[in-house]
């Protein structure tokens, strides 16, 4: 299976944007938070039998340079918000990364800050 159908396949696992941004933030946190466990697992190649914990550091499961990019392209992607790849490589959870991106789903979307020349409308 080529990458950008495993992709699309993860994506699908996720609610729509819309659906997403009108959750309430813990259902969004939870939801946001099982996404990026399940995207480490597959950048790095973690066994079924394994799981990437909510509650470690990225850095402390593996999660470099390479992995942060990836994972911010991924996020990016998704949920259609910045994230930054230097917040993904502090040391940060995965719980607390969700909880951020949460609370960015209230504001206005990339594509909107985008049309608005990078100002908040």
């Amino acid at each position: 299976m080529s990458e950008q159908a495993v992709s699309a396949a993860y994506l699908e696992r996720l609610p729509d944007e819309l659906a997403l941004r009108a959750a309430d933030f813990e259902l969004r946190t939870r939801t946001i938070a099982d996404y990026i466990c399940q995207e480490l697992g597959r950048f790095l190649e973690i066994p079924p039998a394994h799981r990437v914990s909510a509650s470690r550091s990225l850095r402390s499961q593996g999660v470099g340079s390479i992995t942060a990019l990836k994972l911010r392209r991924t996020l990016e992607d998704a949920l259609h918000v910045e994230v930054s790849a230097v917040d993904l490589l502090r040391e940060i959870t995965v719980a607390e990364v969700a909880a951020m991106l949460a609370g960015r789903l209230d504001g206005p979307t990339a594509e909107q800050l985008a049309a608005a020349g990078g100002r908040r409308p």
